[in-house]
């Protein structure tokens, strides 16, 4: 079990509280983990992804956003407050600076903003994530993403339910339009949360193995 230690996340007038999974090893990088719209960050699929991070040698931060409860989170207040996590990550002596993220649900659309704007991101994960939220223009996960530097990994389960599989399809004919490295794998037999025990497994051992070869 990776060592875990709280950390404050400092975002505007807030302190989020936030959990670092930290490798028994010298990381190769760090990662921070979103969580859906409605979730929360002690999931057990958030949870069982950053300690399969922390075992591969990636640092993994946790975090629950402001308005998560209950949910009023938007796009710009989820990208503050990642782009908070990430500072947290950059600024700490045991993880380089070789970052990534990993977004499930709104999380995901999240991430794809993050890993448009923010250039230090090297690999990002969309899981389950939405091509888009709501009908507000201003913030187009799609068109954010194909801007990106990072390699991009695109998770979904099979019996996902919530959120269909052709939202990976177009995040995928963007990023290759664009000429963005990407994949796309599908976990058999995963739900939207990639549960029962087994397809969860199988999904944190996806993400794990290619961000610690994405960030390496």
């Amino acid at each position: 079990m990776s060592p875990a230690q709280r950390v404050g996340i400092r975002v505007e007038n807030t302190e989020l509280d936030g959990v670092m999974h930290l490798p028994d090893t010298s990381a190769v990088g760090g990662a921070a983990v979103l969580h859906g719209f409605g979730g929360d960050p002690d999931q057990p699929h958030i949870v069982a992804t950053c300690e399969a991070l922390a075992n591969a040698g990636v640092a993994a931060l946790r975090f629950a956003y402001r308005d998560h409860r209950p949910p009023r989170m938007t796009l710009a207040s989820g990208l503050a407050d990642a782009a908070g996590a990430i500072r947290v990550l950059k600024a700490h002596p045991d993880v380089p600076e070789r970052l990534g993220v990993v977004g499930f649900s709104f999380g995901g659309a999240v991430a794809a903003l993050v890993a448009g704007r923010d250039s230090r991101v090297r690999a990002a994960v969309l899981a389950a994530a939405p091509a888009q939220i709501g009908d507000d223009a201003k913030w187009k996960p799609l068109a954010e993403i194909s801007r990106t530097r990072a390699r991009v990994l695109l998770v979904w389960g099979s019996r996902d339910t919530q959120v269909p599989f052709e939202n990976a399809e177009r995040y995928a004919a963007v990023l290759s339009q664009a000429r963005v490295p990407n994949s796309i794998v599908t976990i058999d037999g995963g739900d939207h949360d990639f549960s029962p025990a087994g397809p969860r497994a199988k999904m944190t051992e996806t993400i794990a193995d290619w961000m610690r070869e994405s960030l390496a």
